[in-house]
């Protein structure tokens, strides 16, 4: 039987998240100890949950360095759905409103095959924070692109064109609802 989280770095952010709750169902933003998953900061990002009358919009206040450097854009300040890559951004934000209609924690996995043929295996873990106990005002997330090493990646990002994705296959996405890692 395989694993939820296929990836390490996924894996040790959540297991923090899980400690970081304590009693609620959701830590906020202060629980979170950047100390305590400083390997896996930067493949993290937070996005502020905004509502209006025209539904759910996210905004990120904080995206890791690797995410920049794997994404080729800089993602902090902006809306997620002003990221172009390639569609997955629609995947990206249905986890993220996932996450704030069942107040659980959401991870997929999907597969992103580039022009050029490449494929990029990507899990995508999303977490609830909450200020209040009851509404989630944040996402703290993390995405790995797990099935290359760093140097593979490295080498293909140069002529990685985001906007040019021939394929997108989510293989899964997975509420977490009662998963406790202890410590």
């Amino acid at each position: 039987m395989r694993l939820v989280l296929a990836s390490r770095k996924n894996a040790s952010i959540y297991a923090h998240w899980v400690n970081a709750c304590g009693d609620a169902s959701m830590p906020k933003r202060l629980d979170i100890d950047p100390e305590k998953i400083k390997q896996e900061l930067p493949y993290v990002y937070i996005a502020q949950v905004m509502r209006d009358e025209g539904g759910v919009w996210f905004r990120f206040r904080l995206m890791g360095t690797k995410l920049v450097e794997n994404l080729k854009q800089e993602g902090t300040g902006r809306m997620l759905l002003d990221l172009q890559i390639g569609g997955w951004e629609v995947e990206w934000r249905k986890n993220l409103l996932q996450v704030t209609k069942m107040m659980l924690p959401v991870v997929d996995e999907s597969t992103i095959t580039t022009e050029a043929g490449l494929k990029l295996d990507i899990e995508h873990l999303a977490l609830p924070l909450s200020e209040d106990g009851v509404t989630v005002d944040r996402v703290l997330g993390a995405i790995d692109f797990y099935n290359l090493s760093s140097e593979t990646l490295a080498a293909a990002l140069p002529a990685l064109d985001w906007k040019a994705i021939s394929n997108i296959e989510l293989e899964k996405r997975i509420i977490i609802s009662n998963l406790r890692i202890q410590l």
